[in-house]
């Protein structure tokens, strides 16, 4: 019998280790299906992985690391300083490598979660905490012929470091988050890349720095650290005021892109095939410094379409041109909290038996990001509408794991069976959220993955970090079911 099993030791699974050392929590265990702590940060490995948020935001706002090699830290550097973090606070040795939870059942008569063990074993719950995140099984779209193909192909998040690239012709298919960051390395190594874009997005300059041991000794300053960080903040709010649609953030987010884009490239028809046909905003907006300049390379093709097709040797465009290519890369997104075939990272069985797939199929919608009527006693990290869209994760998962702390606290604290969000609370929050978030640039008219079928943006919280964090400072018991155990 364990007081709380958390599943995930990313970010917010490590995360939620500390918050409950802190509070004086010690029975806790946190499954993990890795061999190593890290989450999205371990399993992907793609050469030109870094992070698109600046490195000193991009971190627990009480750990500093004033050693980041550039003010955007490369996949190494996170991944390393997660672990570090797990080791330092206490939360390494509370964390099962290699075994994962592949089922959760929430027993109504104890109030506790049977959890099927990856080895065969089983353990009890008091609470469950899911931090599976979202970007660690990657999504390769169904295209006609792909099986067909001879030559070497993989996902970017399963990356082949035992391919070489040298002399080859490569393609690329897709042009989102990880695409501006692949493709400028594998265009120092091709001979030829193709470069398949179905929509064209917003890519603002990183304006990446290494840092100078000098600036790395000033770092070390807790005052200059925190100087740096509110600076990265109050600039991050850029983006958050184009999500509200204001003109001038649109407006100077526009010339940013435009200005690094012809400086790079001259090409008309280019140009043309790269800009956006709707506003920064309504999907991801990037950042590289490198991606248009590869563009510009005699070596380089973009096809300013969807991939329809492939052959032996070949892909067609959706215009039903055909490209030859020796080796196909993908670079299109991730099931989100999902396996490779199709199941959910950990199935969850709540109330009555039904599946957590089945509910959010009803009705994808949480209690502001962190609980979900018929599951009680579950919590998840950064969940439906459960983050600032302009912050990192790192600074929402924080809000999330103090409130999840702090209820977890009043379940071993006051004895309680039941904590559950009522179904009249979470649907007043969704209907208030959604209304707010149908007049931002994510319910926008573009393609992407922000909004479900029925037109709900699903990942984002409507506010900025700070009113979300306002938010999630009272534990809004009224909004809440519960249960004493001797009730």
């Amino acid at each position: 019998m364990t007081a709380v099993a958390i599943l995930g030791a990313g970010l917010s699974g490590v995360l939620m280790g500390i918050e409950l050392r802190r509070a004086g929590i010690e029975d806790f265990v946190v499954y993990e299906r890795a061999g190593a702590a890290g989450g999205t940060w371990l399993h992907n490995t793609y050469p030109g992985l870094c992070c698109d948020i600046p490195s000193h935001l991009y971190c627990y706002s009480f750990e500093p690391n004033p050693d980041f090699s550039s003010s955007y830290a490369p996949q190494p550097e996170i991944r390393d300083y997660i672990r570090r973090a797990a080791k330092k606070y206490g939360v390494h040795e509370h964390i099962r490598f290699r075994l994962p939870v592949e089922r959760g059942r929430f027993d109504e008569a104890s109030g506790h979660w049977d959890l099927e063990l990856g080895d065969g074993g089983s353990d009890r719950a008091r609470v469950l905490v899911s931090a599976t995140g979202g970007l660690t099984e990657p999504h390769v779209p169904r295209i006609e012929g792909r099986e067909r193909f001879e030559g070497p192909s993989w996902h970017s998040g399963a990356w082949r470091h035992d391919v070489s690239l040298e002399g080859q012709r490569v393609a690329v298919v897709g042009s989102a988050a990880s695409a501006v960051q692949v493709v400028p390395e594998v265009v120092k190594r091709a001979r030829e890349v193709i470069v398949f874009s179905r929509t064209p997005n917003w890519v603002t300059p990183r304006n990446n720095h290494r840092y100078t041991d000098e600036e790395k000794a000033r770092l070390r300053s807790p005052e200059q650290w925190r100087r740096v960080r509110r600076r990265q903040y109050r600039q991050s709010m850029l983006w958050h005021r184009a999500f509200v649609k204001d003109p001038k953030a649109i407006a100077t987010l526009r010339c940013r892109v435009f200005e690094q884009m012809r400086a790079a490239i001259s090409d008309p028809d280019l140009l043309a095939a790269l800009t956006p046909d709707y506003e920064p905003g309504c999907k991801r907006i990037l950042v590289s410094d490198d991606y248009y300049p590869a563009l510009a390379k005699p070596h380089v093709r973009l096809v300013p379409h969807g991939v329809v097709a492939m052959s032996e040797t070949a892909l067609e465009a959706s215009d039903g041109r055909w490209h030859e290519a020796d080796i196909v890369i993908f670079c299109t997104g991730y099931k989100l909290g999902g396996r490779a075939d199709g199941r959910p990272a950990v199935e969850v069985f709540g109330r009555g038996g039904t599946s957590l797939r089945q509910a959010l199929a009803r009705a994808p919608e949480a209690y502001r990001g962190v609980a979900i009527p018929g599951f009680p006693n579950y919590f998840t990290i950064c969940g439906i509408n459960g983050a600032a869209g302009h912050a990192p994760v790192f600074l929402s998962a924080e809000a999330c794991t103090g409130f999840i702390r702090r209820w977890i606290e009043q379940v071993i604290a006051r004895d309680l069976k039941v904590v559950e969000p009522s179904v009249e609370a979470t649907r007043r929050y969704n209907d208030a959220i959604q209304r707010e978030l149908r007049g931002m640039s994510w319910g926008g008219d573009c393609p992407g993955w922000y909004r479900d079928r029925q037109g709900r943006v699903i990942p984002f919280h409507p506010g900025s970090w700070c009113r979300m964090r306002r938010e999630f400072r009272s534990l809004h018991e009224e909004e809440f079911v519960l249960e004493p155990r001797d009730g």
